[in-house]
């Protein structure tokens, strides 16, 4: 699919595929000879542009920063963007790492026996931003306790309005075994609360087996700590953080020092039925919350596979963030005639004619649980196609469940100190660069997690920042007023002469953009706990959360 626009005209963007050039003897001998020139590349880059088979639990604090610079002065855009995609898969199986409860990775990424995954070491959101705002235990106990997770209190519900789990489900394994309430991915919707799902970003996602999605996001020790020491895990501390003049800059990772900078993960888990494949999915023990058909809430004991897996990461490359995202590959389709009995996640192939990406309804705050047809606007870019089959033949060699995940794309910077564009200077740029950075590819969702944002056509001012209310932005119907001028955007090159103003109203192609999206994320500024009515307090705007909902999301107020 064409995309909005390209490296020449947005500040050194590329796309399109580049799968010969990638895999080309031209491409492979200049970009040996770049490496020659710098240091030693990290060992998932030995092989670069290809993917290095011998992999590694290594996890680099950013991109080779050498190497995309000489790429960029060579303008050679597409391997710069395949170097990001090999940072992507590279952090993927470095935090997916089988590790021990002391932090050491097995010698093997396919030793699952050795130890969950290293992400299961880092703090679940809810153990940080606390239903009743309180100071979490990571911040009064030692260095080490933030750094590794080996406990979980589940003495409070791990969202509000949610009964905490029994005692059954506290004395699991806490690394071994996932415990979930929250079934949106951006917001704290659960079944305690569905009949508010208005108050949400967005509803719960129905697989093809009638179930809900659950979802949790992880955050690493980096970030926990900066958490802590300003004080930001609760409603009370963000507003007198920002009283006092705070600015949020979370930790930076550099090129040279693993495990640095930022990171959040967000993962979205399927309840695997016997119409499932086990082997197929990474899986694990879990304990949900779910909704009864009377609604109230039932606690299940289940085994949950894992269906998406979203990578935050703040860098010095990339202070807009690098966003990765993987998905399973039986989400929307499969080969039918190597696996017969295997059926899609979230599509029914039965079903043409079944309306895709619809919110599920419910009656009373009840769902029928009638499953999402879900659908993706943008398919996934051929390089990264060509990459994944390399990268999913490798694990399948060493016998890796990972050989069943993909990489969607990966967004970044091209001009990190480009700022965001306003709305109202005009298109393409105002939704191009909304969250400033000029970031490639423009728009990035993953199916498990972006379900409803995957609009196609509509008009610009969906995807613009502070667009005033006046203008009559809605969705639909919608009646523009002023007229949109030009009515449409069809290309850059046909559309040279129009500023696209006001073309808030103008009918542009999008979905969502994870550095879009997150650039609009703050911090809560003043808040009244006895306010009449659902608003109590006021939050920062754009570019001042540092691309992080969970601040504004999470947190409660502590003391009422």
């Amino acid at each position: 699919m064409t995309r909005l626009t390209d490296w020449r005209q947005l500040g050194r963007r590329a796309r399109g595929v580049a799968v010969a050039a990638l895999a080309g003897l031209v491409a492979l001998a200049a970009t040996s000879a770049i490496q020659a020139a710098g240091p030693a590349p990290a060992p998932y880059l030995r092989t670069f542009p290809n993917f290095n088979p011998a992999v590694t639990p290594q996890m680099p604090g950013d991109v080779d920063t050498v190497l995309q610079n000489k790429l960029e002065g060579n303008s050679q855009f597409p391997l710069v963007q395949r170097e990001f995609d090999l940072y992507s898969w590279q952090m993927f199986l470095a935090l997916n790492w089988p590790t021990n409860n002391q932090g050491q990775p097995a010698p093997a990424l396919q030793n699952q026996a050795f130890g969950p995954p290293r992400w299961t070491l880092w703090h679940a959101s809810n153990s940080i931003y606390q239903v009743d705002g309180a100071p979490p235990r990571a911040c009064s106990g030692p260095p080490s306790v933030r750094a590794m997770a080996l406990t979980r209190d589940l003495s409070k519900p791990v969202s509000q309005g949610l009964a905490p789990f029994s005692v059954a489900a506290a004395t699991a394994n806490p690394r071994a075994t996932r415990f979930l309430g929250v079934i949106s991915a951006v917001g704290e919707l659960n079944a305690s609360n569905l009949s508010d799902i208005q108050q949400a970003f967005t509803g719960p996602l129905i697989d093809q087996n009638g179930n809900f999605v659950y979802y949790e996001i992880m955050i690493d020790p980096n970030e926990t700590s900066y958490i802590c020491d300003k004080k930001l895990y609760n409603i009370n501390g963000q507003v007198a953080f920002n009283a006092g003049g705070g600015k949020v800059d979370m930790p930076t990772g550099n090129y040279g020092q693993d495990w640095s900078g930022s990171f959040e993960l967000k993962l979205a888990w399927k309840v695997l039925s016997g119409k499932d494949d086990p082997t197929r999915f990474y899986h694990m023990d879990a304990y949900i919350i779910d909704q009864g058909p009377d609604g109230k809430q039932v606690e299940k004991k289940v085994t949950v596979g894992l269906v998406g897996f979203h990578i935050g990461h703040k860098s010095a490359s990339s202070p807009q963030w690098i966003w990765s995202t993987f998905e399973q590959v039986d989400n929307l389709d499969v080969d039918n005639v190597a696996h017969p009995s295997l059926q899609p996640s979230f599509f029914d192939p039965n079903c043409w004619i079944c309306t895709v990406n619809q919110e599920p309804a419910a009656v009373n705050g009840v769902y029928r649980k009638v499953p999402t047809q879900a659908w993706r606007a943008i398919p996934i870019p051929g390089d990264k196609v060509a990459l994944n089959a390399q990268i999913q033949a490798a694990l399948g060699k060493v016998n890796s469940v990972w050989q069943y995940y993909q990489l969607i794309d990966t967004q970044w910077p091209t001009v990190p100190k480009s700022p965001a564009t306003p709305y109202n200077a005009g298109l393409p740029a105002s939704v191009a660069n909304k969250p400033g950075g000029q970031p490639t590819p423009v728009f990035l969702t993953n199916i498990t997690m972006e379900t409803y944002f995957q609009y196609g056509n509509q008009e610009a001012c969906k995807n613009e920042e502070g667009v005033p209310s006046s203008l009559n932005c809605v969705r639909p119907p919608s009646v523009p007023s002023p007229t949109a001028v030009p009515p449409i955007w069809t290309s850059p090159q046909n559309n040279a002469s129009m500023p696209g103003l006001p073309g808030i109203h103008t009918s542009v192609f999008a979905t969502e953009s994870c550095m879009g999206c997150h650039s609009s994320a703050g911090i809560w500024t003043s808040y009244d706990p006895n306010a009449k009515g659902p608003v109590k307090g006021t939050q920062s705007g754009q570019l001042t959360g540092d691309f992080s909902w969970l601040m504004t999301q999470k947190a409660h107020y502590y003391g009422h």
